[in-house]
């Protein structure tokens, strides 16, 4: 058997942020969520990983899912989930990228309407007693989001703030490199149908969603008519992101402020 599921949009989700940052783009949604949730069942004192059981109802009706369907998926699901894996950069010089591989799961089973799964003990390094610069928020902060585009930027910028030791509010990515972050380097070639289907519809949900902990406002850097990069601002839910008094202030004295820029709140 195994421990069960604790199903609390409350716990905690705790990645280094090699993690968050490495090339995720083989999960889907669901998939995304349920590696996140067995993530948040790790406690601050664990020495290792535990197996975990759930009923699939359940699951479903946490993640959103219709209970049937999730009969239906769940199989498929975890098919892919066995075969997803993270790409980490481990480091390099030059043109020599060093990576690191790491399957999710090491098992999974189904048996009686009750789901048994297991994290890769690969992870560990990565989820286990973090310190140093890793990320951290609540799971239900991603749990309404309908993209993987949204829960890929959200936790790319949330990481990137906390590594600034809550600092920098603005944080500036070539397309490339967003791409490659999000995991869009192979579809969405075109630069309308990536900022449309991807980077708008992302910061829409998360400026919509009220559990999680910032909105945000882009900026599309161009040289000459070709879009080079995005530069985002955030501003927080909480006490440790910019004030809604202080936002425009940085704005408009940021050398690139522009009728560009747009709200927070409004459709990019």
């Amino acid at each position: 058997m195994g421990n069960a599921l604790v199903l609390n949009k409350d716990f905690k989700i705790v990645m280094s942020n090699s993690m968050v940052k490495g090339k995720q783009d083989m999960l889907t949604l669901w998939q995304h969520k349920i590696f996140r949730l067995l993530i948040s069942q790790i406690k601050p004192s664990d020495m290792g990983l535990e197996t975990y059981t759930c009923k699939i109802t359940d699951l479903a009706k946490y993640l959103g899912m219709k209970p049937k369907s999730m009969y239906g998926d769940i199989n498929e699901l975890t098919d892919k989930l066995m075969q997803a894996f993270i790409k980490i950069n481990t480091g390099g010089k030059g043109n020599r990228e060093n990576w690191l591989k790491i399957n999710l799961i090491s098992s999974c089973s189904c048996n009686n309407g009750i789901l048994t799964i297991r994290l890769n003990d690969d992870v560990k390094p990565f989820v286990l007693q973090q310190k140093g610069f890793y990320t951290q928020y609540e799971i239900g902060s991603i749990l309404n989001f309908k993209s993987v585009y949204a829960i890929r930027l959200y936790e790319i910028l949330l990481s990137d703030f906390k590594a600034s030791f809550f600092s920098r509010h603005k944080f500036e990515y070539s397309i490339e490199r967003l791409r490659q972050l999000v995991g869009c380097e192979d579809k969405l070639l075109k630069f309308s149908q990536f900022k449309d289907k991807c980077l708008c519809k992302a910061i829409i949900e998360i400026n919509k969603s009220d559990t999680s902990e910032f909105t945000l406002t882009a900026k599309y850097n161009k040289n000459g008519r070709a879009v080079k990069g995005v530069s985002f601002i955030l501003l927080g839910r909480s006490e440790c992101f910019l004030p809604c008094d202080d936002y425009y202030n940085i704005i408009k004295t940021s050398i690139e402020w522009n009728e560009s820029w747009d709200e927070p709140d409004a459709p990019i």
